[in-house]
């Protein structure tokens, strides 16, 4: 997997809007933070739109800034406002083999799965699985999510994972295991099964979070899953941050005893509690890199 050049001080950075809007005064905040850290900024025009009220103009227009800000060269990394809806709709309008030949940092998740994992999968280059300007760094850059982002981005070998203060890596199945990085969202990993930008799932090392889904849904999810083999597939599972995902029939039968009762018998490794996702603090992952994970030591390294 290619690894995108480094940023720099004084780089542009691209700013798009692949999927829901956000309000212009929200996007003026935005753009004046990424100023003050000391980067240019070139706006995609999708970002200041709104279609159908759940998206960030229209499909095509949102199409088009995502392959412009590719095909710039004076745009050295591409950062995603937010996720919410959308992303799906333009998947056939990107063209990929002009983004293979541009590889660039791109930086985003929740909705923005769809499009980690398409440039991984099609395009042969490492993402980001990071905050995004408007959903975290506008309101939520703590230091451990601010130093987390920053080691990734700036990883020369190897990144050796931690996990934010107080929160511990649980683990279920131990085990050493071996992989490249794959997964994000569940829901939106389930849903692009069988599309031509799905990821191989076989000796993979399989990450996945969510928000606001019930655990019924989650149990739903994981089953297909498990019906289609992906567990007996993957080398490795990491659980990341599964926020305000509740169980309506049961209080006492929450995310943490789910994963206990689901997981337990696989064959491979697994480890949970990460904060990665939609929490705050959050930490960042690169997704499509060489990813090495060791129950004993609780250790997730990211290597080149």
């Amino acid at each position: 997997m290619i690894f995108p050049e480094k940023l720099e001080p004084g780089d542009v950075i691209g700013l798009v809007a692949p999927s829901s809007p956000v309000a212009s005064d929200k996007i003026d905040e935005c753009v004046v933070l990424l100023q003050n850290m000391g980067y240019r900024v070139k706006e995609g025009a999708s970002c200041r739109k709104t279609y159908h009220g759940y998206l960030a103009g229209r499909d095509e227009e949102r199409a088009k800034d995502i392959n412009d800000m590719f095909a710039d060269k004076d745009v050295k990394a591409i950062f995603c406002l937010r996720g919410g809806n959308g992303s799906v709709r333009i998947m056939d309008l990107l063209d990929y083999e002009m983004i293979k030949r541009n590889p660039k940092i791109f930086v985003g998740y929740s909705d923005i799965t769809n499009l980690l994992i398409a440039f991984n999968t099609l395009c042969g280059f490492v993402t980001y699985h990071g905050p995004m300007v408007y959903s975290n760094m506008l309101k939520h850059y703590d230091p451990y999510t601010k130093a987390g982002f920053e080691a990734v981005l700036n990883m020369k070998e190897q990144y050796i994972f931690q996990n934010p203060p107080e929160k511990e890596i649980n683990v279920l199945v131990p085990g050493k295991a071996v992989g490249q990085l794959v997964g994000g969202n569940l829901s939106l990993l389930i849903n692009m099964l069988g599309t031509y930008w799905a990821p191989s799932f076989q000796d993979k090392i399989l990450f996945i979070e969510d928000i606001y889904e019930n655990i019924p849904n989650i149990d739903r999810m994981v089953c297909q899953m498990k019906a289609l083999g992906i567990f007996e597939q993957i080398a490795g599972l990491l659980i990341g941050d599964f926020s305000e995902c509740e169980n309506e029939y049961d209080s006492n039968f929450l995310i943490n005893e789910y994963i206990q009762d689901q997981f337990a018998d696989l064959k491979v490794p697994v480890m949970y509690n990460i904060g990665v996702g939609h929490c705050y603090p959050t930490g960042s992952l690169i997704m499509g890199c060489d990813c090495r994970i060791d129950t004993d030591k609780k250790e997730i390294i990211l290597k080149r």
